[in-house]
């Protein structure tokens, strides 16, 4: 029997797991901090094996894709807590915008806040703000997913 999720944020990689739709090696989040229906906070570890590190830098791509699991974290914990047992799938539809500050090392702890700014039918625009450990700004974005049943 599967044990069921807490009602509440939490910390641990397996958990996420169950409320994002992808999967090992293409695990860009690990931790969800705080959470309310338009906004949450998210965290990733960046290991020094993980694909998207390169010369032991994550990588451009690896940011976007940070943020953009942010926002599925989000609302795989919001179906989560509505009933669903299963994450919806989804992608990013359009990058409205997009500014890598500084490519963050291997071993650094990211945390993402994202906001949901607008939402029509399946298509939901949110910004979200990296940070580095020490609260530095690393990356923003704006950007448009879109959510597929």
């Amino acid at each position: 029997m599967k044990e069921e999720l807490p009602k509440q944020p939490f910390f641990f990689i397996t958990r996420v797991l169950d409320l994002i739709p992808q999967k090992p090696p293409f695990v860009m989040v690990d931790t969800l901090f705080d959470y309310t229906p338009l906004t949450g906070v998210t965290g990733f570890d960046i290991p020094p094996d993980n694909i998207l590190v390169e010369n032991g830098i994550f990588s451009e791509a690896g940011l976007i894709e940070h943020m953009a699991q942010s926002m599925s974290l989000h609302r795989g914990y919001q179906g989560f807590i509505g009933g669903l047992t299963k994450p919806k799938t989804g992608f990013i539809g359009v990058i409205k915008s997009v500014e890598i500050i500084e490519l963050p090392k291997a071993g650094t702890k990211l945390r993402t806040y994202v906001e949901i700014l607008h939402e029509v039918m399946n298509v939901t625009s949110v910004s979200a703000r990296t940070e580095n450990e020490e609260g530095k700004v690393i990356a923003l974005s704006e950007m448009k997913t879109v959510t597929v049943d």
